[in-house]
């Protein structure tokens, strides 16, 4: 509590800049002054003076997430954490597979923590965070979040269900592709979590396939149930092409190809875009990627005009 009134006294805190935060002498601060029940909004203001997670180096990220995870096991304190989610999130972005899991392990302690209308703008903020980390390069990452996104679910009431609505449809295609991840537990994750989904939206032959694990059914359903989005799963898909995964390229290129098919009499330009994707997959060293993408590409230029189909491809092939 000394330190506290220290970092507190404006012309003080000039002299210690420096000094304490080489010495982690303001985490250490923030942490006791929030295990001895300071008020959420100075808690807050502490925190957003100090900069805890701005560009912080990997060693200081960590040392902060692992001191919050203590804190967010018990829920007079778990419930303060949500100030510090923007950033922390923010930080994420460049982090290695150790400070996510982190990350991910704060947030599933403090949504265990937070009941009602609160947990559900949480749950909001989360869902929209926890995306980009599903085709994380760790199998652990990947699967941790994906299992938390399901859970998510659960804590939305209902004057928020419908904007949770939309967080959930976006995810239903990489939760698809992902069914089909190398990583059994990754698979399983992404399986029992599009369950979920399709339970919360009420998509009954979503869910029914899930169930049954019909996976190549699942991908027909998406596209005939919501034709609006179709246009959106196409784009949600093509970074799939790149994945290091051979299975998922392959799942990729089956999904474009059904939904390509949609698109034919919509938008000849997008239909010409979707060829130009899989043009360098034709060279893919996974044999049955590449002889897929070949078949798929063939399948899908015979309604454009030649000449300008040639000239096009000739423009867009990888040198």
């Amino acid at each position: 509590m000394e330190l506290l009134s220290v970092l507190e006294d404006q012309e003080l805190r000039k002299v210690f800049r420096c000094a304490t935060e080489d010495a982690c002498i303001c985490l250490l601060a923030l942490l006791v002054c929030t295990y001895k029940g300071v008020e959420t909004e100075k808690f807050a203001a502490l925190y957003k003076d100090r900069r805890y997670l701005r560009h912080p180096t990997l060693v200081m990220l960590s040392l902060v997430l692992s001191g919050l995870i203590t804190l967010s096991k018990m829920p007079e304190t778990a419930r303060k954490i949500p100030v510090l989610l923007p950033d922390i999130t923010e930080a994420l972005q460049d982090a290695n597979a150790d400070v996510k899991m982190k990350a991910l392990v704060l947030f599933r302690n403090t949504m265990g923590h937070m009941k009602g209308e609160e947990a559900g703008l949480l749950a909001l903020q989360l869902a929209e965070e926890l995306l980009p980390l599903f085709d994380d390069e760790s199998s652990q990452v990947r699967e941790l979040s994906i299992s938390l996104f399901k859970d998510l679910m659960k804590t939305v009431v209902r004057s928020i269900k419908k904007k949770m609505k939309k967080r959930v449809q976006r995810v239903l295609l990489p939760l698809f592709l992902r069914m089909n991840d190398q990583a059994e537990s990754v698979a399983k994750a992404s399986r029992d979590t599009l369950l979920a989904c399709a339970e919360f939206l009420g998509w009954r032959k979503l869910s029914y396939l899930a169930k049954t694990y019909q996976t190549h059914l699942i991908g027909e359903c998406l596209l005939r149930h919501d034709r609006s989005r179709v246009g959106e799963y196409v784009c949600q898909s093509l970074p799939y092409l790149k994945d290091s995964q051979a299975t998922l390229r392959d799942a990729a290129i089956r999904f474009i190809g059904l939904a390509a098919r949609k698109l034919r009499k919509r938008s000849l330009e997008k239909l010409w875009d979707i060829c130009n994707a899989l043009l360098p997959l034709q060279k893919d060293p996974e044999p049955s990627v590449s002889s897929l993408a070949t078949q798929t590409v063939f399948l899908l230029t015979p309604e454009m005009p030649p000449s300008r189909w040639r000239l096009r491809s000739l423009c867009c092939w990888p040198c």
